[in-house]
């Protein structure tokens, strides 16, 4: 019994630490280092302002993940937390 309790903790904590780790990815950082040049929140810079992109999380990804037209491909830069802290802040700003 005192084994299963200890198990059930140390695996709680794990999970606990791993959404640590998500929550720590700054989007509104990444969005000033990597995609402010190009975009803003609310008008139209070399590419669209956020609350004209897409309204849909998985076309946001796939964008960001592989490029459209003249914007880059971040997929093998951006990790897959980092990618979706972005979609997170876009999707934030459309509201």
């Amino acid at each position: 019994m005192k084994k299963t309790v200890l198990m059930i903790m140390a695996a709680t904590g794990l999970a606990f630490t791993a959404q640590s780790a998500v929550a720590a990815v700054d989007g509104e950082a990444i969005f000033k280092k990597k995609c402010k040049a190009c975009h803003s929140y609310d008008k139209k810079k070399l590419g669209p302002a956020f609350k004209d992109m897409d309204k849909d999380a998985k076309v946001l990804r796939e964008t960001i993940i592989n490029g459209k037209k003249i914007m880059p491909k971040w997929g093998k830069i951006l990790s897959a937390d980092e990618v979706d802290a972005l979609v997170a802040l876009i999707k934030s700003k459309q509201e």
